[in-house]
């Protein structure tokens, strides 16, 4: 597209302004921004600083996060994964209390025979920042007998 520099700039302004969500230093998604009207003197002139018209885009963008964000119409979203623990029957309690603690919400808990080698298998949705490194944790609490899979299931409401 050949812009005239003022409206370079104004889409500029918008699109740095998009960047950066009013909730913090994330990207914003599922937004479409249109830009309705310009003044058509505005981004013809010669005299009209680009800087200007950046700055004016910025500042439309900010306003109108901000209202948005005190409406509350704007969320944090972050990838949720489905995950699979197999357990030793005997350390059920400790993986489920470890779970809670991260944000995970238990969906099923299969529950093995009562003897000494039963599993149990462990089903849940836990924020992907909560199980990295849950490898360790788990082989902690379950004496090097549990083991888990993870599987991404889409974002969520932080």
């Amino acid at each position: 597209h050949k812009y005239p520099p003022a409206l370079k700039a104004l889409l500029s302004g918008a699109r740095g302004s998009l960047k950066r969500g009013r909730l913090g230093p994330y990207p914003l998604a599922n937004l479409t921004c249109h830009i309705l009207e310009v003044d058509s003197e505005m981004t013809t002139s010669p005299d009209t600083m680009p800087g200007a018209m950046r700055a004016a885009a910025a500042n439309a963008i900010t306003t109108l996060l901000e209202t948005l964000k005190n409406e509350g119409r704007l969320v944090v979203l972050e990838p949720k994964m489905t995950v699979e623990v197999s357990v030793p029957t005997g350390r059920v309690g400790d993986v489920l209390s470890d779970l809670t603690t991260r944000r995970g919400t238990v969906d099923d808990v299969a529950t093995g025979d009562d003897n000494t080698h039963a599993k149990s298998m462990v089903h849940a949705e836990v924020p992907l920042i909560e199980i990295l490194g849950y490898a360790n944790s788990l082989r902690s609490l379950t004496g090097g007998e549990g083991a888990f899979s993870a599987e991404y299931k889409g974002h969520a409401q932080q």
